[in-house]
């Protein structure tokens, strides 16, 4: 053995049973903890009811109409929904929770009424949109 190969073996001992042990600890928590943000990811990509302002039509100052276009999961499932109209001044003028009985449809088209305060340049949903009813 030279001098520099005795330098190297010095410097870099073979490793332990504990090193191979932690590398495969450290690996199997990374590969865990991205199984989790997948499992996690997939399951918030597919709410048990999502919605949707589609358009809306002020008919007067006092008044809007809102198409919402509701999907669920399970058709069966009552749904209950919040939106909110805003002024010009960026004020909330209405707010309304309105139901979406069970239906056959994944996708349920629902026309709200809004009584306003003031006239609405906008009506957009609550955060979170939906919740499914017990």
């Amino acid at each position: 053995m030279t001098d520099d190969e005795a330098r190297i073996k010095a410097r870099y001992p073979k490793r332990s049973a504990l090193d191979y042990v932690l590398g495969i600890g450290a690996l199997v928590a990374v590969v865990g903890a991205i199984a989790m943000v997948l499992i996690d990811g997939l399951d918030r990509a597919n709410p048990p009811v999502a919605a949707m302002v589609r358009g809306f039509e002020v008919v007067s100052p006092q008044e809007a109409v809102a198409e919402v276009v509701v999907q669920r999961k399970d058709p069966a499932t009552p749904v209950e929904c919040s939106l909110y109209a805003q002024a010009k001044s960026y004020e909330r003028v209405a707010e309304h929770t309105f139901t979406v009985d069970p239906g056959t449809e994944v996708l349920t088209v629902v026309h709200v009424d809004l009584k306003t305060i003031k006239e609405a340049t906008t009506i957009s949903m609550e955060e979170p949109a939906c919740r499914v009813l017990d």
